[in-house]
């Protein structure tokens, strides 16, 4: 790293290990409308959240196993995709269990779009699901290789293609 990248971190939430506000493996990471950053640490099998100046305030455990991705919605709810377990969680956004979606070969990544449809990234396909009544709806059908999902803010969602070494847009130009 160089000097001039060092002086550009602001703020480092943990360091390895299993205790509260440690990771192992942290993978996703999604911020709230009220700021609170939320990571997906994959080894310790759970999701933590944190305030802007790096205070632990909320450890979603239990029946996660190996989660990858996490992401929330304009209203708080959480949603976790539980990796291990072949399903994605969503949590009320005061950490209750509220709803899963799946079953999912390996879902990886999570995004909620701007219309409130939650995308999943699922082997080679992202998924998508109405938040509100929990619906499936259609598949994005663009072959996909190890890719990760952001909403685009304007109903549609961003998808890093990794496999194949592209950025892909799904939904309104």
């Amino acid at each position: 790293m160089t000097t001039s990248e060092a002086a550009a971190i602001r703020r480092v939430l943990g360091g390895p290990g299993a205790g509260p506000g440690r990771f192992t493996a942290p993978s996703g990471i999604a911020v709230d409308p009220r700021g609170r950053v939320w990571v997906a640490d994959t080894g310790n099998h759970r999701v933590q959240a944190f305030t802007r100046d790096g205070a632990l305030v909320r450890v979603l455990a239990g029946r996660l196993k190996a989660p990858e991705g996490v992401a929330v919605d304009a209203a708080g709810h959480v949603y976790v995709a539980d990796t291990g377990n072949g399903r994605v969680v969503q949590f009320s956004w005061w950490g209750g269990f509220a709803r899963e979606f799946g079953p999912f070969e390996r879902p990886r990544a999570v995004a909620v779009d701007a219309a409130g449809r939650l995308l999943v990234q699922d082997a080679a396909r992202v998924a998508r699901f109405d938040t509100r009544t929990g619906a499936a709806l259609a598949d994005a059908t663009e072959p996909l290789s190890s890719p990760g999902t952001a909403d685009d803010g304007a109903g549609g969602a961003w998808v890093a293609d990794t496999g194949n070494h592209r950025v892909v847009h799904f939904g309104p130009a």
